[in-house]
């Protein structure tokens, strides 16, 4: 048989020489061998999830088929399926092949490391495992297979964070488990913040609504913070600008410098709201001979005295909110009644000036303070 393939050998190499048309299509038999081998497998990367521990969804799937240097092919998820719910009907519908454990502690834990400790036996072509649990039972399955060669992603959740090291690099990536913030459109905000005030004030059964209130109702219903959604929409900007450059749906009162800011509503098709603004455009329209300036604490009490005398002019002598008569001033004057009284050079805060005039009574209701003309106007004022 030697002689006969020796023989054969001869005869092609001599074909060969002496027909050149033939020298091109002869190939070499080592040649031929070699091209009829099949091409080495690329390998594969496995992913090993302890499923009552740790919980994947698509998205972090994803995350991990990118951290991976070869496909994840084969996915192996561990749990007591029996007391998982549906789970394993969404797992297997996502390809993972289910291995099912007895009720007890680290049954799960136990099982994949068994199963996984065997298998670079089972898949000869793997070159990566995931191992998918934040049991630290599980370091030494990731040792054992690391001595035989594989690549090892430890996987596992801390705080709010999906960590995954990489055994061979040392190297950890990072996937934040925390949903992404959906940020409202500023007319949506607008809207969520005027039914919040509405609900307060029913409730409290005052018009006015503390910021602060408003702030942290709306970061409980819709898990925001106001601060959010005035970076998002007006960069640069402090969250009590949402309200005040939206006059034409909130009005804005603070009672002093260092006081909490006050919300309350403008609704154009509230009666009483069509009604108090009439009113407001009233008392504004009588207000324009006021004067521009004030010069002494004596022209300050009589600018409040016909202030307050215009806005109860329906009922004389009827108490009105203390902060509704500042609002009064600071749409008359421009600027706050607290800022014109440092002008002055008055000391005490607001309520302690109306308390040092004969001109004024007041009484507390609840939280809020009430003032009404005491007496008659001054003669100076007729």
């Amino acid at each position: 048989m030697i002689e006969k393939i020796r023989s054969s050998t001869q005869h092609l190499v001599l074909d060969s020489s002496t027909d050149v048309g033939h020298s091109q299509q002869v190939k070499p038999l080592t040649s031929t061998l070699s091209r009829a081998l099949p091409e080495p497998s690329e390998g594969i990367a496995i992913l090993l999830l302890d499923a009552e521990n740790l919980k994947l969804d698509v998205n972090t799937e994803k995350f991990l088929t990118g951290v991976c240097v070869y496909p994840i092919q084969i996915k192996v998820a561990f749990a007591n399926w029996s007391k998982m719910g549906k789970q394993d009907v969404e797992f297997h519908g996502r390809g993972y092949e289910l291995i099912h454990v007895p009720t007890g502690k680290d049954s799960a834990d136990v099982k994949m490391a068994t199963v996984g400790s065997s298998i670079f036996v089972h898949y000869p072509t793997a070159r990566e495992v995931l191992v998918c649990s934040s049991d630290g039972v599980m370091t030494h399955l990731c040792n054992t297979l690391q001595t035989h060669g594989l690549t090892v992603y430890r996987v596992r959740k801390q705080a709010d964070n999906l960590t995954v090291f990489n055994s061979k690099t040392n190297q950890t990536q990072v996937l934040s488990l925390k949903p992404s913030l959906e940020v409202p459109s500023l007319e949506q905000a607008i809207s969520q913040l005027k039914e919040l005030i509405k609900v307060e004030q029913q409730d409290t059964n005052n018009p006015w609504v503390k910021l602060s209130k408003i702030s942290k109702l709306f970061h409980t219903k819709y898990k925001l913070t106001i601060s959010q959604v005035v970076s998002a929409h007006l960069p640069g900007k402090r969250a009590r600008d949402i309200f005040t450059e939206n006059s034409k749906d909130f009005v804005v009162h603070q009672p002093s410098d260092d006081a909490e800011l006050y919300l309350t509503l403008f609704e154009v098709n509230h009666p009483d709201t069509v009604s108090r603004q009439n009113e407001v455009k009233e008392i504004e329209s009588k207000t324009n001979s006021f004067p521009r300036k004030i010069n002494s604490r004596v022209e300050l009490e009589q600018a409040l005295i016909k202030l307050l005398t215009e806005v109860t002019t329906k009922s004389p002598g009827s108490y009105i909110g203390l902060s509704t008569l500042g609002t009064q001033f600071s749409r008359q004057y421009h600027q706050p009644i607290t800022k014109m009284m440092k002008s002055l050079q008055l000391n005490g805060n607001f309520i302690r000036f109306l308390q040092s005039c004969s001109y004024f009574k007041l009484k507390q209701t609840g939280k809020e303070w009430q003032v009404a003309i005491a007496q008659p106007e001054p003669a100076t004022l007729k």
